[in-house]
């Protein structure tokens, strides 16, 4: 009799403890402030834009970042690359074409691959980046659900490319 008061008990107490757990809801400004890195802290996702062409390194990582200087065409528009965003799934870059201060076209020049899972996320995302760039002439995108990092990464190149295209 003693074990089923016991157990009768701890149950109860467990319940107790369950139905009192508080979740802490997270908002807008508490979203972005967790999915910035801390003050002080190294990511691979770090860009280095400059107008000249440079390729840059990061010791002991493997990743560089490459920039070009904007390429002017016959026709009056511009044509940059953004540098290569390195992402936990691979390398994102941007290239954009600028006519009369217009985003004309967005071309994905890389997107991470090397698995059927990551193509065909890319597959999906890749031109609803491009298509929601287009719709905004800058680089004040969504994030595309289920393509976080290729999205953030996407929107950096791009804008690199713009501020070289100087949009």
């Amino acid at each position: 009799m003693k074990r089923v008061i016991a157990a009768a008990s701890l149950t109860v107490a467990g319940l107790a403890l369950v139905l009192g757990f508080k979740t802490r809801e997270i908002g807008p400004a508490a979203a972005t402030a967790a999915a910035e890195p801390a003050a002080g802290t190294t990511t691979a996702e770090t860009v280095t834009t400059t107008p000249a062409p440079i390729t840059t390194g990061t010791a002991g990582t493997g990743t560089s970042t490459t920039t070009a200087p904007p390429t002017t065409t016959t026709t009056g528009t511009v044509e940059v690359d953004g540098p290569t965003v390195n992402t936990r799934y691979g390398p994102v870059q941007v290239g954009v074409v600028v006519g009369d201060g217009i985003l004309r076209d967005v071309v994905a020049l890389q997107l991470p691959g090397g698995n059927g899972e990551s193509n065909a996320i890319n597959a999906y995302a890749g031109p609803l980046l491009e298509e929601m760039a287009l719709e905004a002439q800058s680089a004040q995108i969504d994030v595309v659900s289920g393509a976080t990092f290729t999205s953030l990464a996407y929107a950096q190149s791009l804008q690199a490319a713009l501020d070289q295209a100087g949009m």
